[in-house]
């Protein structure tokens, strides 16, 4: 785990690899770029737009939280590779890492070798979000953000913003708690990534005492936009590696929907969740909360 960077304000977890090690996408052209990194942005969506809620019940009067959100994402192993889409002569006899994959690439043809960058190895990412809530009427605002963040040379800024409101206070006698809710996250870091992540969920719940069953089915989307200077070899088999140049490209993630099962247990000011979330990467995340 040492190429994985956790710290800072509440452990958030930022992927340092993708903003401070641009080598491994120096390898690639505009088009392989988007499937190499594609896990990536999948994780990050995934990561960024977890931990909304752990309750459809919203209060009707004041109500405020302060919360930490984490999440374990694991990694399926059809995103560990990819096929690339070579020269003319050239044979994709086997495919070659992602991201998050192992091992690289070398393809052999015509015009000689052409060489793709190693991935992390990594089947599983941590990650975690501070947040905090304020609830007026039914209908709750959240906000996640933290204070520009100095990695080596760039800087990293987050922030994130929801909006959810309360559907079942106009249902009479209904026995559950429903609401639905608008997440939207941003993270980029100068000069490397710029990387947005949307949700809109529906969410139900109902309480036994201290214990609280909830789930939700959620849509989102996540897409960033990555910058990075390929380092020409003239000796590259792929023509469009053989001269420096600066790309720009757009990467969009493959999560779409998801499935949310879990429980919480509220002590006084306290509430403790898990659950866990089936989606393209699947998600297990927990939250610590204090409420007033």
């Amino acid at each position: 785990m040492r190429k994985i960077f956790l710290s800072l304000l509440f452990a958030l977890f930022l992927f340092k690899p993708a903003f401070s090690q641009q080598d491994q996408f120096s390898f690639l052209n505009e088009t392989e770029v988007t499937k190499f990194a594609q896990p990536l942005a999948t994780t990050l969506g995934t990561g960024l737009n977890s931990g909304g809620f752990y309750t459809a019940d919203i209060p009707s009067t004041l109500g405020f939280s302060i919360s930490l959100r984490g999440m374990y994402i694991f990694i399926p192993n059809s995103e560990m590779t990819f096929t690339p889409d070579l020269p003319n002569g050239y044979s994709a006899n086997k495919p070659t890492a992602t991201f998050w994959g192992d091992k690289g690439t070398i393809y052999t043809g015509p015009s000689g070798y052409i060489p793709y960058p190693n991935g992390l190895n990594q089947t599983s990412v941590p990650f975690a979000i501070p947040q905090v809530t304020a609830s007026f009427m039914k209908t709750e605002v959240l906000i996640r953000y933290l204070p520009s963040i100095k990695v080596g040379d760039k800087n990293v800024n987050y922030f994130g913003i929801g909006l959810r409101h309360s559907i079942s206070q106009y249902i009479p006698l209904i026995p559950v708690d429903i609401a639905v809710q608008f997440l939207y996250n941003k993270i980029s870091v100068t000069d490397v990534v710029d990387a947005k992540a949307i949700a809109f969920n529906g969410e139900v719940s109902k309480t036994f005492g201290i214990l609280t069953a909830y789930g939700g089915l959620q849509y989102e989307t996540s897409n960033f936009n990555l910058t990075y200077t390929i380092k020409g070899d003239p000796n590259n088999g792929d023509p469009s590696l053989r001269q420096d140049r600066n790309i720009n490209a757009s990467v969009d993630g493959q999560d779409k929907f998801r499935v949310i099962i879990g429980a919480s247990v509220k002590l006084a000011f306290l509430v403790l969740n898990a659950d866990y979330n089936i989606s393209n990467q699947s998600v297990f995340s927990g939250g610590l909360s204090f409420e007033l």
